[in-house]
């Protein structure tokens, strides 16, 4: 998934991989594992997996919203509220990194619209960032095809 595809592309692509597994488990499994990535991958391909897992149980759920700090991990906001598995600092820090190049957020404080192809619908998120903590707001969820 490397090469000069663009970081929103990359994201989507791993997205669009991960459609079909249930991603919190896929998530339990992983940090059960260490964390660990196949041999040979690239730096971004886990921050990127992890964001799309983050992003694809968000959805699952029907959340509205759900923050992302890089030291306190990832808290979804929905029916209930419950905290993901939380991945090396250093993958969560690279994520937002790479959420923040997609969205042109570069400021210590302010807000981008995201937009995301899933399952033949385009969601737009709602990014708004304030020092280090992200807060994704998931407007329409409910209006998904499940």
């Amino acid at each position: 998934m490397a090469g000069n595809a663009s970081p929103q592309l990359r994201l989507q692509q791993q997205m669009d991989c991960f459609m079909e597994v249930k991603a919190r488990p896929a998530l339990e499994l992983w940090e059960k594992r260490g964390w660990n990535e196949e041999p040979g991958t690239d730096a971004d391909e886990a921050p990127l997996k992890y964001l799309a897992l983050v992003f694809l149980d968000a959805i699952e759920e029907r959340a509205v919203r759900f923050s992302i700090e890089k030291d306190h991990g990832v808290r979804v906001f929905g029916d209930t509220t419950y905290d993901l598995p939380k991945a090396p600092s250093m993958f969560i820090a690279r994520g937002l990194e790479i959420l923040r190049e997609i969205t042109g957020l570069e400021v210590p404080k302010g807000q981008a619209t995201l937009s995301l192809g899933i399952r033949g619908d385009t969601l737009d998120v709602i990014v708004q960032k304030e020092g280090g903590t992200h807060m994704i707001n998931i407007p329409g969820i409910a209006e998904m095809p499940r």
